[in-house]
């Protein structure tokens, strides 16, 4: 019977239409045309294992001479440990293609063959498509750097370097440079140790808590707050929580006496390895490859002239460079230019009285002695808010007001916001909406980082009142994630909202498509589906951060004030991450009342239109 069944696979075999698939094993190994592995075990998946292995070594055989960079890295092991991280190294790909080989079975459990084959030429294709991810890395760097995003910048450089250290090509890659073209082995390195040298840190003040000292960091690049920062600190026993500092401004924190501290140590994040599970391809490799190390992402900060809650000179001047926030003071100066709907604010002592009282109910944690500068649901998300991260005030803040409908609002309270579960800091500005009827607050939320801001409140073609309304309904949005309020995130989805999420899924050969690569996998819900998922994404984590770059607004022709908005958005939890881009379409045209029709998220740009627009709805 065994015999037999080997006899129809044979002949089976030999009568297959004539194509790359039906060829017989012997013809596969005697062409040049392609790379092949088999095996034979009990079972069907060993035998799977080892003819993957074997075809594997037959890849790295061939095209190991052309790994120059990874040699170079690895030149201090022996021949059988450069082979072997070479083999894990191709390994890599298999997320791509080498798991996606064409494959012929024979024979029974427990005797099963295997044999797996692939076209030289498809294995040329998933480098080129490595060179096209990692060109995609720097071009994403470079305008992370431009909007002094330092911590997306330096991360996407360094993750361009690894990638390419696990091309064949790697040491050929090159960029165009002005007027000539750079290898980029040899800019990656020199670009990611020049925006080291551009960063500074600079002690701003301090605050003592119960057991700890909290020093207020001026965070510079080249001279200008940062839009972002992640780094770690020293205090000379051990290293923090990865802190995120924003719009140049950030914390370190010192348990118990800091007396006798002259200075701390600052190591800046530029390998974000909480992060490479965001992307499968750059997780495989990062954890295969030799990470290269870079010494001067380590700063020493004296404390010896840390005052409390006095900024020295140099921390200052970082303060009063060109952002957002000084857009949003222009406005409130300028009383009578605005539309009657967005003004200067006549009584701002009124206001500056009612937020000192918040600032001492958090600083002393007695929040109910603020309870009356609330809303009952401006108490609640207040409420929500403190108890988010063990929250902290860090700095005096500098308030600008500005009437916006029939409220004020009140930009901003630094805060830093911490959690001990992932090891995160983050720091945010809380925004308040303040009701001019009542004097009372009735919501806050996360601002947005300043060259966020910036982008959309210079998009002159609309007037202010658009403008400050698409900001306000973002940071309210990303706030109401932060708090998990699924109440507010329910009442801004239409009933009938489109929401679409996709994700990357490999797929296998089929006769159509031998050597499929990836593609996106896109899943439509219901707005109540949607709620359903998020609910349990939000009772199954601590904490939920969001994080958006590269705004691009474009009004919609018809219906008034309804925007299409595409963001970067970097999306941070408890249990998982991921980055991609998010899409909505929005009517805005009551701004306290916004309503989301389009909800698209993914992961990469489509191949086909890149990222989802009004045009697509």
């Amino acid at each position: 019977m065994k015999f037999s069944r080997l006899v129809l696979c044979a002949l089976f075999l030999f009568w297959l239409p004539d194509s790359a698939a039906a060829q017989s094993v012997d013809e596969i190994k005697n062409s040049r045309l392609y790379y092949w592995g088999e095996g034979t075990d009990k079972t069907t998946a060993m035998a799977e294992k080892q003819a993957l292995s074997m075809l594997i070594g037959q890849i790295s055989v061939s095209v190991e001479s052309k790994f120059s960079l990874l040699k170079e890295e690895v030149a201090t092991k022996n021949q059988s440990e450069i082979t072997e991280q070479l083999n894990s190294v191709v390994n890599t790909y298999s997320n791509a293609t080498l798991k996606n080989t064409e494959m012929f079975t024979w024979g029974d459990e427990p005797e099963v063959h295997v044999f797996r084959y692939v076209k030289r030429s498809e294995v040329y294709k998933i480098f080129a498509e490595r060179e096209r991810k990692i060109r995609e890395f720097v071009e994403t760097a470079a305008k992370a750097e431009q909007k002094l995003q330092i911590a997306d910048a330096l991360k996407y450089y360094y993750w361009a370097l690894m990638l390419l250290q696990s091309h064949p090509d790697g040491n050929a890659i090159k960029r165009a440079a002005e007027d000539k073209e750079e290898m980029l082995a040899v800019y990656l390195p020199k670009k990611i140790n020049e925006i080291f040298g551009g960063l500074t840190f600079e002690v701003a003040g301090r605050q003592e808590e119960e057991n700890l000292t909290i020093y207020q960091l001026g965070v510079g690049y080249n001279g200008q707050p940062v839009s972002s920062c992640d780094y770690t600190v020293y205090d000379g026993r051990n290293w923090s929580h990865v802190i995120s500092a924003k719009n140049g401004l950030g914390v370190a924190e010192i348990l118990g006496s800091a007396a006798l501290l002259k200075n701390i140590g600052i190591k800046v994040e530029y390998i974000f390895s909480d992060e490479w599970k965001v992307d499968t391809e750059v997780k495989d490799v990062l954890e295969k490859v030799e990470l290269v190390p870079f010494k001067k992402s380590r700063f020493e900060v004296p404390l010896t002239k840390a005052a409390a809650q006095s900024p020295p000179p140099a921390a200052a001047s970082l303060a009063a460079q060109p952002t957002a926030t000084n857009a949003f003071a222009a406005l409130e100066s300028a009383a009578g230019t605005n539309t009657p709907a967005v003004g200067a604010v006549e009584n701002r002592e009124r206001y500056l009285s009612l937020l000192k009282k918040v600032e001492d109910a958090i600083r002393s944690k007695s929040y109910e002695a603020a309870k009356s500068c609330f809303t009952p649901d401006g108490y609640d998300v207040f409420v929500r808010l403190v108890k988010y991260g063990n929250a902290v005030i860090i700095s005096k803040p500098t308030y600008t007001f500005l009437k916006f409908d029939d409220g004020v609002i009140a930009r901003s309270l630094p805060m830093r916001f911490s959690f001990g579960g992932n090891r995160k800091v983050f720091v945010e500005d809380v925004v308040f909406d303040i009701s001019e009827r009542e004097g009372k607050i009735r919501s806050l939320s996360f601002g947005l980082a300043n060259t966020v801001c910036s982008e959309i409140m210079q998009k002159k073609q609309w007037n202010e009142y658009s403008r400050i309304a698409i900001i306000s309904f973002l940071e309210n949005y990303k706030t109401a994630y932060a708090l998990k309020r699924l109440d507010y995130i329910e009442s801004i989805f239409s009933d009938d909202a489109l929401i679409i999420v996709g994700k990357v899924v490999k797929t296998y050969p089929t006769v159509e498509n031998r050597f499929a690569n990836k593609r996106i996998q896109r899943t439509q819900y219901t707005k109540a589906q949607y709620m359903k998922q998020l609910g349990v994404v939000f009772r199954s984590n601590e904490y939920v951060n969001l994080k958006f770059t590269d705004v691009n607004v474009k009004k919609a022709g018809i219906g008034g004030e309804i925007y299409g908005i595409q963001l970067n958005q970097d999306y941070f939890s408890t249990s998982y991450g991921d980055t991609g881009y998010l899409f909505l379409v929005t009517d805005l045209n009551d701004a306290e009342k916004p309503i989301i029709h389009v909800r698209t998220w993914q992961p990469e740009k489509d191949p086909d239109f890149g990222v989802y627009d009004l045009s697509h709805f």
